[in-house]
């Protein structure tokens, strides 16, 4: 990940870069309603931990969240990020975050992929997948039919229909 823009420090005399890491997101409130009509989103929903989650591929997002209600759920207890990061979540609003759940079962039909989610306010029960997720599992998003191709742990190819997809 990238660092912020750095802002400078003087320690002792000499000027040293601060790395502020900053996450780059698109705004997150959005309804279930809105995300089906977006044409640049694919969403559905699927099970993440047992549970049952309202899921946002977002390849414009670089790491993979949580909302805390969903959180709440989880039998586990989130630990620390290495180092918090700064969320935008609409509107150049932002949010820190410094927990995440690591380890995460999310549930493709009859395969199972670990996930790290770190923890944002989100309204409901929403997972959003990012590129820290995407990437590594060879997932190609198709916004225009709403459908999502991802690779299989067995080295196959799963086809994701989101929910506003016209088949």
């Amino acid at each position: 990940m990238a660092p912020a823009p750095a802002t400078l420090r003087i320690t002792d005399g000499h000027r040293s870069k601060v790395a502020t890491y900053v996450v780059k997101s698109r705004e997150f409130q959005l309804t279930a309603k809105m995300t089906r009509a977006s044409p640049d989103v694919v969403t559905g929903t699927l099970l993440v931990n047992g549970m049952t989650a309202h899921v946002l591929f977002d390849s414009r997002s670089t790491r993979s969240f949580v909302s805390l209600v969903l959180s709440k759920k989880f039998n586990d207890t989130p630990g620390a990020l290495d180092y918090p990061l700064e969320v935008e979540i609409s509107n150049d609003r932002s949010v820190s975050a410094s927990r995440v759940h690591k380890g995460c079962v999310l549930n493709l039909f009859n395969d199972r992929y670990s996930i790290n989610l770190v923890l944002i306010p989100l309204r409901g029960l929403y997972v959003i997948m990012g590129m820290d997720w995407l990437g590594p599992n060879g997932a190609m998003i198709h916004c225009e039919h709403q459908l999502e191709r991802v690779r299989t742990p067995s080295g196959g190819e799963l086809v994701i229909h989101g929910e506003g997809a016209q088949r």
